[in-house]
């Protein structure tokens, strides 16, 4: 584990995994987490990824497992921070540490959609991104959506309004989370266009500066990363190569992936391999 400090002065925690010198292919690979995951969730997709020639780097956003602070109550930081200082830093710091190495991106989740809140995206080579969306209730699938909504949008901000952080680890949902995330990620629901909504309060985007070679992908089983809802993220990026492709479940074949399950070790040989293969192509 390494340690990682970001231009603003915080210290990211991050694993980093060195490629097989046997077959090195000369790029380094970010993986960034999803919203309330830790960095160990990617640990066998990334040992596999060095096993196959790439340099790889894990991280834990700042207020999240390993990047928590001791006390998480008023604590402040939000999803725009992951991407402006947490992201940025760790392109900055895979610059410099593999001078030689192409950077791609594996973006899972908020992890795909942070890509386009840093300039420096303008230095990656090729991103996919996995269930990447925006918490617009609308676009989740209608068998899941209230559940998800009443979940999400009211039990989650209530919580974390009694507690001052939402407490996943003690509910056993997940990791802990920074009040800023969960309010900001609340004030995502009726509004269609992040892009358009955070603009109007000043943010500013830089999806358009980047010129990477992207391929979206989407779970047919994932209730939120449904097709219109990546589609979002996806449209976003305008100057890319880009495809967007729904994985049919029929097609690896499973019967459940589902928002996290892409990186169960039970598809290293086909889901883990169709990755590989389109970096390789990078």
């Amino acid at each position: 584990m390494i340690n990682i400090r970001t231009k603003d002065g915080y210290l990211l925690s991050a694993n980093m995994y060195l490629a097989s010198a046997s077959i090195p292919k000369n790029k380094v690979l970010i993986i960034n987490s999803a919203t309330a995951v830790s960095k160990t969730l990617y640990h066998h997709y990334a040992t596999l990824m060095s096993k196959k020639g790439y340099n790889v780097i894990t991280y834990d956003y700042r207020g999240i497992a390993d990047s928590r602070p001791k006390r998480l109550r008023g604590f402040k930081t939000t999803f725009l921070e992951w991407g402006q200082h947490d992201f940025s830093a760790i392109i900055d710091y895979a610059k410099i540490t593999f001078v030689d190495d192409k950077i791609i991106v594996l973006g899972h989740s908020i992890g795909g959609t942070i890509i386009g809140m840093t300039e420096k995206n303008k230095d990656i080579s090729g991103i996919i991104t996995i269930g990447a969306q925006t918490a617009y209730y609308k676009d989740w699938s209608k068998k899941h959506k209230t559940k998800i909504y009443i979940i999400w949008h009211m039990i989650l901000p209530m919580i974390t309004t009694v507690v001052g952080y939402f407490p996943g680890k003690r509910l056993r949902m997940l990791e802990d989370v920074p009040k800023g995330v969960i309010k900001q990620w609340h004030s995502r629901r009726h509004h269609e266009n992040m892009k358009t909504q955070l603009e109007t309060k000043g943010v500013q985007f830089f999806y358009h500066t980047c010129t990477a070679k992207l391929l979206t992908l989407g779970i047919e089983d994932d209730p939120i990363g449904t097709e219109i809802a990546i589609k979002r993220i996806h449209d976003f990026f305008e100057q890319s190569d880009k495809k967007l492709e729904m994985i049919k479940l029929a097609d690896v074949p499973t019967q459940k992936i589902g928002h996290f399950g892409f990186f169960s070790r039970k598809f290293k040989d086909t889901l883990w391999v169709k990755t590989l293969d389109w970096f390789d192509s990078i």
